[in-house]
């Protein structure tokens, strides 16, 4: 038992890693994990943003809302029995708050309250409604109900049962909103916890077992990737965390990554006779390795966005965890271990410095026209654009543009110290009017016909009404933006902001909008810091091995060329800078750098190019291989977001493995004959 001390140690931690994992684990799809400054908790948040979109669903009663888009086999106004019955089914379930449809679009006839639905179709007066061009299109083909849960009520559940209802219905439906989008990403986001790792297991097994000849060695080199993310995973958990939109792929990149230790300390068993030294010779760029890359991570966690600081966390204890497993109970489980075959050298080899300068003036040329091909990357993103163009939900989000020119909505709260009176409905009139005129608003919803006095009186029965109404002191218009609204909202706020002050009230706007621009607004800031200290930390991790200046320069030439080429591709594949890929170029520096440091290793002992890429080039080509495989597993996903990160992870290392075989022995070669 004693012999494998460690082994029986960790199986036990992982028995209750796995209990821990599975009765604690939680995943949040919302984007406010990406807001500087914002910690899990709306009231203690710096981000004023997300302040008024939680006060704004509790004092007007209601929580998340979606949009649900019908379309008729004629038209609404010659029938619209099934559209009020959908809309009656709605109203009924105890967790919808209220339902905004053309079914109950009021009208005020003198002092009367009448609606637009009338013998179980629509009038076609509605088109002179200036709220109903929200509601239903000009041909009457299509109709929209604004549907808002209740406080307290988890939307992104009850997506698919009212998907299911809307189908019943409509055969021609479409859902969009917050909880939908939630509801679809978070699906996504369990298959890229439980589904798309064991593909990539296996992908990077077959590879790894093909180089190595050896199963326990092959299996080995990945089941610790896998065990150190359920230990990570459990103390996470236990802290009262979860995982959300950019920590899920913790155990991506932890399998992916991790799995390459076991493979270098495999092969060094056998440049030596002695397995003692051996294990000695490649614990410093294995234990290096693992820093850098570490450091690429832990570059995020000097950056005040919540979702990139626990990622960075994640990955890099995570990685800490498989070394110390290969160092201790690797050593216990190979100690003794005699296989029938050595692992394949694929016939790797120096190509020399002919070659090797024709790469690098290529590398070089390509840098050299970078910055005309940088200005085509677009910074910024939404949660819309995190699906595939094909995407139901794409599909449901370029209809209502089409359809109703318009995009997710914002929120104007208008508040008075005293309750608001009937002639304030002239004042609310003109401030609609001046905010509509902006060509970013495609329309202001408000019942501005009927007082705000009576209006309050006639919200306690109808849901219409409710909506506008939060009480005799406060109201909320909902301002729909345009496409181009949605990219230009500051202007909106700031036209917002002049009209209202022109009325004396109180105010404040809110909407999701609000917190993606703010979202937006950090990626550059974000990127740039990352970058940075990633630089700063590798650099100083690599003369920490090396202790010299010129050295430590030439290994990190490949990783300047990776992020210069990082940009490069964005620009070439039409991928933006966004939240997800503005995370690609720090944990390629620190992937990058680990090829340099095995390559430079190796090249120290035995001052001899031709020998270091015999002995270390087939462990660097299979690793580069191996992530590549496994990150190509990333290009099945259903989202945009993991299929860029994959493409861009994939190239990175394709060119990083590139240059690091070929080059960079010919540049520690000359500067070791200098």
């Amino acid at each position: 038992m004693r012999r494998y001390l460690f082994t029986t140690t960790y199986v036990v931690l992982v028995f209750l890693s796995f209990f821990v994992v599975f009765s604690l684990g939680k995943i949040e799809t919302g984007p406010e994990v990406f807001l500087p400054g914002y910690n899990g908790d709306p009231e203690k948040t710096t981000n004023e943003n997300v302040k008024n979109l939680f006060r704004v669903n509790k004092e007007f009663g209601g929580s998340s809302s979606i949009v649900i888009v019908v379309e008729s086999d004629k038209n609404f106004f010659e029938d619209a029995r099934t559209l009020y019955e959908l809309h009656r089914a709605l109203e009924e379930r105890e967790d919808i708050s209220s339902v905004m449809s053309p079914v109950n679009l009021p009208k005020l006839s003198g002092f009367r309250m009448d609606y637009y639905f009338k013998d179980e179709k629509i009038s076609k007066d509605v088109l002179n409604d200036p709220n109903a061009k929200s509601f239903i299109t000009e041909d009457g083909k299509y109709a929209l109900l604004n549907v808002i849960f209740k406080e307290g009520v988890n939307a992104r559940d009850k997506i698919p049962e009212i998907k299911r209802l809307v189908s019943s219905y409509f055969e021609k439906n479409y859902l969009f909103g917050e909880p939908v989008i939630d509801s679809t990403l978070f699906k996504e986001l369990v298959k890229q916890t439980f589904v798309y790792p064991v593909f990539m297991f296996l992908v990077i097994f077959l590879l790894f077992y093909y180089q190595l000849r050896s199963f326990r060695a092959a299996i080995f080199s990945l089941i610790v990737p896998v065990l150190a993310t359920f230990f990570v995973f459990a103390v996470f958990f236990a802290m009262g965390k979860s995982l959300n939109t950019m920590t899920v792929m913790t155990i991506t990149f932890l399998l992916i990554i991790g799995s390459a230790y076991g493979l270098h300390f495999y092969n060094a068993l056998f440049r030596f006779s002695d397995k003692r030294e051996a294990v000695k010779h490649i614990f410093k760029p294995i234990l290096f390795s693992m820093l850098t890359t570490a450091a690429g991570f832990m570059s995020f966690v000097f950056i005040d966005i919540r979702a990139f600081r626990e990622l960075g966390i994640l990955v890099s204890s995570g990685l800490a965890v498989v070394v110390l497993v290969i160092f201790t109970s690797g050593v216990e489980i190979f100690r003794n271990y005699t296989p029938k075959r050595t692992p394949r050298s694929f016939g790797m080899k120096y190509v020399g410095r002919k070659i090797a300068l024709i790469v690098l003036v290529v590398f070089l040329v390509m840098a050299a026209l970078s910055p005309f091909l940088l200005k085509r990357v677009q910074v910024g993103s939404d949660m819309v654009s995190y699906f595939e163009r094909d995407s139901e939900l794409r599909k449901a989000y370029d209809l209502i543009v089409k359809k109703f020119n318009t995009r997710e909505p914002i929120y104007l709260v208008l508040e008075k110290n005293v309750p608001f009176v009937g002639t304030d409905s002239k004042i609310l009139k003109e401030l609609i009017e001046k905010i509509e005129k902006s060509e970013y608003v495609s329309s202001v919803v408000f019942p501005v016909d009927i007082p705000v006095p009576i209006m309050y009186t006639l919200s306690r029965t109808n849901p219409f009404l409710k909506t506008f109404v939060g009480d005799r002191n406060r109201i909320r218009l909902i301002v729909n933006l345009t496409p181009e609204g949605y990219e230009h909202v500051k202007k909106v706020v700031d036209l917002i902001n002049e009209v209202v002050s022109e009325t004396g009230w109180s105010h404040y706007v809110a909407g999701s909008v609000l917190i993606w621009n703010d979202i937006n607004e950090s990626i550059m800031r974000s990127q740039i810091q990352s970058i940075v200290l990633a630089s700063i930390l590798i650099f100083a991790m690599v003369f920490i091995i090396f202790r010299r200046p010129l050295t430590t320069l030439s290994v990190m030439i490949p990783i300047a060329f990776t992020t210069v080429f990082n940009f490069l591709f964005m620009a070439l594949f039409g991928i933006s800078l966004d939240v997800s890929t503005s995370i690609t170029s720090g944990i390629l520096m620190g992937l990058v750098i680990d090829y340099s440091i095995h390559i430079a290793s190796e090249e120290r002992r035995l001052r001899d190019p031709y020998l270091v890429v015999k002995n270390v080039g087939p462990s660097v080509l299979t690793n580069a291989l191996g992530l590549i495989s496994g990150f190509a597993v990333l290009l099945f996903s259903e989202l945009a977001l993991f299929k860029n990160i994959s493409l861009l992870m994939m190239l990175g290392i394709g060119v990083g493995a590139i240059f690091t075989l070929i080059v960079q022995p010919m540049i520690l070669e000359k500067r070791e004959n200098s």
